[in-house]
């Protein structure tokens, strides 16, 4: 015997041992044999108890159903009228029975439809165009304002301007006849001072000079006395202090004292 034949045969063998194991522990697993009708016991009852629910339930899934189809096809079947049943209507009450739709009734229908909606859309058309008018009224009418604001702050910021020059201008006005007042006082006083002065030069003996008496004529002045008797202004500080003046005003027909010197 070769080496390859005794291998399969142990091999045989072994296989042969496995296979035993394999069907001892097969028959250690299986059940036992009043296991196995009670199973079967069961089996059968939930077979028997299964159809029956089902059963049951179909049945009431379809009774409703079949009141509700025996209910439509009683609504739906005509009533048969005998002749006791029968009734003479009038043409009144024949016009005023429903009669099934025709096709122009259900073409009128239609088209009523269509009236109905295109109503519908130019009621909604002029609605948007209300609403548009008015949206733009609205715009206008603020623009309207809001030109006019700006017009009336325009004409107020102008006013505004025109007071401010003319106060400015009534301010410079003012400070230049308060410096033409100043200049007239100032001359004024130099004139005072200096006619002062000329008198307090003039005061001299009365007994030096002779006096002439002088009748003012018309628009004459002492200025032009004084020019006339002593050929210079200086003579009218002497004319005031003998005739007693305190002004250069004179009036006509009035009678001066003219003191000459001798």
């Amino acid at each position: 015997m070769s080496r390859v034949q005794k291998n399969e045969k142990e091999n045989d063998q072994a296989g042969e041992l496995r296979s035993r194991i394999e069907r001892q522990k097969a028959k250690s697993s299986l059940p036992k044999r009043s296991k196995v009708h009670q199973n079967k016991k069961k089996k059968s009852k939930a077979k028997i108890k299964f159809p029956m629910i089902q059963l049951l339930a179909l049945f009431f899934i379809l009774l409703p159903i079949g009141f509700y189809t025996l209910y439509t096809y009683l609504q739906d079947r005509p009533v048969p009228v005998t002749k006791n049943d029968q009734v003479v209507l009038k043409e009144e009450d024949k016009e005023s029975i429903p009669t099934t739709a025709t096709a122009e009734d259900l073409k009128g229908k239609e088209s009523a439809k269509a009236d109905e909606e295109k109503e519908k859309e130019e009621a909604e058309a002029k609605a948007k165009a209300k609403q548009e008018a008015e949206e733009k009224a609205k715009a206008e009418q603020e623009a309207e304002e809001k030109a006019k604001a700006e017009q009336e702050a325009k004409a107020k910021a102008k006013q505004e301007a025109e007071e401010k020059a003319k106060g400015e201008q009534e301010a410079e006005e003012k400070a230049k006849a308060q410096q033409i007042a100043d200049e007239k006082a100032k001359k004024e006083a130099a004139d005072k001072k200096k006619s002062a002065e000329n008198v307090q030069a003039a005061k001299t003996d009365k007994e030096g000079y002779k006096v002439v008496l002088h009748t003012v004529q018309g628009q004459e002045t002492l200025f032009r006395i004084s020019m006339n008797y002593y050929k210079s202004q200086e003579g009218i500080a002497l004319i005031k202090e003998w005739n007693g003046l305190n002004g250069n005003e004179i009036s006509k027909g009035q009678v001066l004292k003219i003191p000459i010197k001798k």
